[in-house]
C-alpha cells in the first residue's frame, strides 16, 4: 500500500517536529512546510506547496500581531483553491468560545470555525491544557538539573490537564485515516497539580525537584533568549490574561478525548541531563 503524503505546516519547529514524527511512525509521508516553501501571506505559494498532497496539517506560527489573522485568511483561501479534501488543524491551545481581541487567539478561532467551509473533511484537534513539552526548553531543563526547580507561570496546587505532543500527533494520524473524522477533538490528560509534575520530573531526573511558580513577566524574561522578544512577550501576555480571567468553561463532553500518556510516563521518557 502506498503511503499517503501529508503536508505539515511547521513540521521542522519544536512542536511540529514531534507531530511530524508521529505521522511518520503511523506510515504517512510527511512533506514539511516552512516559510521558505510556503508563504502564509500568498495563497498561490501555498497551493504550489500543497501540490498533490493527500492531506494538510495546519499549525499557525507563534505570532501575536495582526498578521496572524492574515495567515489564517490566506490558509483558508489556499486550502479551498487547492481542493484539499482532508485537513487537520492543531490550534495548540484550548480555544475560547468567542474572539477575545488577541490576534494570536482570534486567528485560531476564525480558522477553526471556517475550515469546514473550505475543505470536505476538516478536523480541529488540540490540547485542553498545556503541553508538557514546554518544560523541555534548554533553560528549563538546566534549572531542573541545577536547582531542582520546575519554573512555570501556574500555581503549584492548580490541577491542569497536561497533554503531550505525541498524543496530539497520534490523534492527528488517526483522524487522517478515518472516513468520517470528528469535527472537533480536545485532548485532556488527567488533571494534575504542578507539585505532581515536579515530583514526576524529579523522579525521572534522579533528584528532588519542586514546583516554582513564576510571574508572567519572569516567564517572558526566561523565554526571550529562545523565542525572541515579541513571541516571549506574547506568550507571557496570554498567561497574564488567563490568570486574571475567570476559569474558562470546560469543553463539551462530546468532544473531550482522554490523552493516554501520564505525566510520570512522559517524564520517564525525557533526557533531563541535556
Amino acid at each position: 500500500m502506498t503511503s499517503k503524503t501529508v503536508a505539515v505546516h511547521g513540521a521542522r519547529g519544536v512542536q511540529g517536529s514531534r507531530l511530524a514524527h508521529r505521522l511518520q511512525a503511523a506510515g504517512y509521508e510527511v512533506r514539511p512546510l516552512d516559510t521558505r516553501s510556503a508563504d502564509l501571506t500568498d495563497p498561490h505559494s501555498l497551493v504550489r506547496a500543497y501540490g498533490s498532497a493527500d492531506a494538510v496539517v495546519v499549525q499557525l506560527p507563534l505570532v501575536f500581531t495582526p498578521i496572524a489573522v492574515v495567515y489564517a485568511e490566506t490558509l483558508l483561501t489556499a486550502l479551498a483553491k487547492a481542493a484539499i479534501a482532508r485537513v487537520v488543524f492543531n490550534p495548540g491551545m484550548s480555544l475560547p468560545p468567542e474572539p477575545i481581541g488577541v490576534p494570536y487567539v482570534d486567528a485560531r478561532i476564525m480558522l477553526a470555525r471556517r475550515l469546514p467551509d473550505a475543505v470536505e473533511k476538516a478536523s480541529v484537534i488540540g490540547p485542553a491544557g498545556t503541553y508538557l513539552e514546554n518544560l523541555l526548553m534548554p533553560w528549563s531543563v538546566r534549572r531542573i538539573r541545577e536547582k531542582g526547580e520546575v519554573a512555570y507561570p501556574l500555581p503549584s496546587g492548580a490541577p491542569m490537564p497536561w497533554v503531550t505532543l505525541d498524543d496530539v500527533g497520534d490523534a492527528t494520524a488517526a483522524a487522517l485515516g478515518e472516513d468520517r473524522p470528528a469535527a472537533v477533538s480536545v485532548l485532556a490528560g488527567p488533571p494534575v497539580t504542578g507539585d505532581r509534575v515536579a515530583a514526576a520530573v524529579g523522579a525521572a531526573a534522579g533528584r528532588e525537584t519542586r514546583w516554582s511558580e513564576v510571574t508572567p513577566e519572569e516567564y517572558r524574561r526566561l523565554l526571550e533568549p529562545v523565542l525572541g522578544a515579541d513571541a516571549a512577550a506574547g506568550v507571557a501576555e496570554v498567561y497574564r490574561q488567563a490568570a486574571a480571567a475567570p476559569a474558562p468553561p470546560q469543553p463539551p463532553a462530546g468532544i473531550l478525548r482522554p490523552a493516554p500518556t501520564t505525566v510520570e510516563r512522559w517524564a520517564a521518557r525525557q533526557d533531563w541531563t541535556a
